[in-house]
């Protein structure tokens, strides 16, 4: 997995935004990034949604499995 670093101090000699690539999906579920379930903070993370904006109704098998 990569994981990033945001330095806002390093600026683009080209004149591009430095932009943050999306966070990596959790392999076991589709409702959270890897780092929200690898680290169990669930309490701490945006509810779930779908890609069109309604809420995730089905229970997470990560927050299930501990």
């Amino acid at each position: 997995m990569t994981r990033w670093i945001e330095d806002s101090s390093m600026e683009a000699p080209e004149g591009h935004r430095w932009e943050r690539p999306a966070p990596d999906d959790c392999p076991a579920c589709p409702c959270h990034t890897a780092r929200v379930c690898e680290t169990r903070a669930w309490a701490r993370a945006e509810r779930p949604a779908y890609a069109d904006g309604t809420p995730y109704t089905v229970p997470c098998p990560c927050m299930t499995a501990t």
